[in-house]
């Protein structure tokens, strides 16, 4: 059961972007060690549009390519923290899970350790890991409506909801 939801609509992809990088932004006001968005829909719904937005918004610079063929992409983030007055260090791994038919590749992988270890995850089709991945602390859907898209996000865990309710009021009302 969700903590707190989220549904809105998102009039094309630079709305996407905006959600995508509000969320990061909230995140970063109360980072925690460990962070897992999952993001679920069918092909083309904006999901790696969402993820590489988020990366974004975490300073991420230079290519940030999708993990369809590689699995999993790396990129280091530093982000500002106001209580240590300097810099935490982490790492953000964007996933994608697409290409997983039998839960032993789940097993082979080594995601379980990525995924249940500190760092941001950004996992595509967590649908194709069911039952082996933990609660995510966001779960986005995204849903193509015309030109733009249907996004709900639910918060299962306190950092969820601490990131939800950390987003502008104009995004939190929807």
């Amino acid at each position: 059961m969700p903590l707190a939801v989220l549904d809105l609509l998102l009039a094309d992809e630079s709305a996407t972007h905006a959600l995508a990088q509000a969320l990061a932004l909230a995140w970063t006001q109360h980072p925690c060690p460990r962070l897992l968005v999952t993001l679920e829909g069918d092909l083309g719904a904006g999901k790696t549009t969402f993820a590489r937005a988020f990366l974004r918004a975490l300073g991420v610079q230079g290519r940030i390519k999708s993990p369809s063929f590689s699995l999993v992409e790396e990129y280091t983030v530093d982000i500002p923290d106001l209580q240590l007055k300097g810099t935490l260090r982490t790492t953000a791994y964007h996933i994608d899970l697409y290409r997983f038919s039998d839960p032993q590749e789940w097993e082979d992988s080594g995601l379980r350790d990525v995924i249940g270890g500190p760092g941001i995850s950004l996992v595509e089709w967590p649908q194709h890991a069911q039952g082996m991945l933990p609660a995510a602390d966001l779960a986005v859907h995204l849903e193509p409506v015309g030109e733009g898209r249907r996004c709900v996000v639910q918060a299962a865990t306190d950092v969820g909801s601490n990131v939800l309710r950390a987003l502008p009021e104009r995004l939190n009302s929807g």
